[in-house]
């Protein structure tokens, strides 16, 4: 247990996101030896304790081999306030319904936020 991997970052002080215009989070990712593994997310929560997921489709297999550059605007994380961001996750699996088995390594490298 509990069959989810996640790397989480809590800031101190809430971070404006929507600054300038900024209105995209991308986050780049790749996969090696990936196997029964499912659901490569983000949550995002703000400084009320809201918080929204927003899942990659065929994820990890859709990061295998090579870097993928995922695009996530931030109107997809509905329930959260993008101007007073509290913490950040990057994980695979299914927090919601875990099953064993999965295996492998994802790699996760420069996570932006930027105005698209």
């Amino acid at each position: 247990e509990p069959y989810y991997s996640e790397a989480e970052r809590t800031w101190a002080t809430p971070q404006n996101w929507t600054a300038n215009g900024l209105n995209t989070l991308v986050v780049h990712a790749r996969s090696s030896d990936i196997e029964g593994v499912s659901g490569l997310y983000v949550r995002l929560q703000d400084s009320s304790g809201n918080s929204a997921v927003v899942s990659l489709a065929g994820a990890p297999a859709a990061v295998a081999d090579e870097w993928l550059e995922w695009p996530i605007p931030l109107s997809s994380f509905t329930t959260v306030n993008a101007t007073k961001i509290k913490k950040m996750s990057v994980g695979v699996g299914n927090r919601t319904t875990p099953t064993a088995g999965g295996a492998g390594r994802v790699f996760i490298d420069d996570i932006w936020v930027i105005k698209q």
